[in-house]
């Protein structure tokens, strides 16, 4: 086999991997591809340092697949392996039988696991931020306008993969009825507590921009505090989720940083690159076509409240919880 082309470093090649787990991936912004039937496509192409590609449980190759395999050095990492801390994933001369685990689950684990896997393997994990560039978190208002047919259908058919009242701050609700000192200052630590662990909200009570800082005054937030959350109505949030999530993106590995090629419908939005190297993350700015980010350009800081996979995967858990476990508890740092 003759080896002409270089595969970039993302998206990730999916094979066989169960539909929930893709819908995750992409939901939070990994770049990944689907390889269907089999694997000749990748004949005559060679993977940089750490191509991966993912294997579902139930997938098996055939002989000419394993050959490729072995040709093109692509990694795999069998996702059976992520299913419980018992499993073990198959090796790849195994990958021609099923895995005797059940099929795989996006959660918040599998995420934690792939990324560090990513990382063993030398590279960077990657992904779209959640929000346009340079904004690292999100307040929304504007939702009670929307009339209650809207929250009855967003709960339904909501761009993201979680219901509307997820969104919600149960302080907003104890300030609604009794207006005091404590309640500002619950309000004030959970605002700063979702913005630091960069999770969204929506105040449904609040139904302008104006009325919202009016509540920040009441409140006595700092906005430096906060000082790069997006401030928006809930429709325009659904909007721009809608546009990230059709949005096609590669990234390649090149002497002086990355180069990738977005491609999709932004209207207007700038979305963003978030590169982070182990619990270290820095977040660049994207536009269409082909962008150049060079190593000296990107400022890495840490980021102990994220989680490395964005809110879609912070939020993914168990069925009994969808939220982190510490959610309840945030950090003594942000009482003030």
């Amino acid at each position: 086999m003759s080896v002409s082309r270089h595969l970039p470093e993302y998206p990730i090649l999916l094979a066989g991997v169960a539909t929930p787990v893709v819908k995750g991936l992409r939901e939070m912004g990994l770049p990944v591809a689907e390889l269907h039937e089999d694997l000749a496509q990748l004949a005559g192409y060679q993977t940089s340092n750490w191509n991966l590609l993912l294997v579902g449980a139930q997938k098996t190759f055939n002989a000419q697949d394993l050959q490729t395999l072995s040709h093109c050095q692509i990694p795999v990492v069998d996702l059976s392996e992520f299913t419980s801390e018992a499993a073990v994933g198959r090796l790849k001369h195994e990958l021609g039988t099923k895995s005797n685990t059940g099929s795989e689950q996006f959660n918040s684990a599998l995420v934690i696991q792939l990324k560090e896997r990513v990382q063993q393997t030398g590279g960077a994990w990657i992904r779209l931020a959640d929000f346009p560039y340079p904004y690292q978190g999100v307040i929304c208002y504007g939702e009670s306008a929307l009339g209650k047919e809207f929250r009855e259908f967003s709960n339904v058919m909501s761009p993201l993969t979680v219901p509307l009242e997820m969104l919600h701050l149960k302080a907003e609700y104890d300030w609604q009825g009794k207006s005091d000192s404590q309640t500002q200052r619950k309000l004030r630590v959970e605002l700063i507590s979702r913005y630091r662990q960069g999770l969204p909200v929506s105040l449904p009570s609040v139904p302008s921009r104006e009325e919202l800082n009016q509540l920040f005054q009441k409140i006595g937030l700092d906005r430096k505090q906060i000082p790069l959350v997006w401030v928006t109505s809930l429709e325009t949030f659904f909007r721009w989720w809608n546009l990230r999530r059709q949005l096609s993106v590669s990234i390649s590995h090149i002497a002086s940083g990355w180069e990738t090629i977005i491609s999709g419908n932004i209207q207007g939005f700038h979305p963003g690159l978030q590169i982070w190297k182990g619990r270290h993350s820095a977040t660049v700015s994207l536009s269409l076509g082909v962008n150049e980010i060079r190593d000296e350009t990107i400022a890495f800081a840490a980021n102990p409240e994220r989680h490395p996979g964005g809110f879609t995967a912070h939020w993914a858990g168990v069925n009994s919880s969808l939220f982190p476990i510490d959610f309840k508890k945030p950090a003594a740092s942000v009482a003030s």
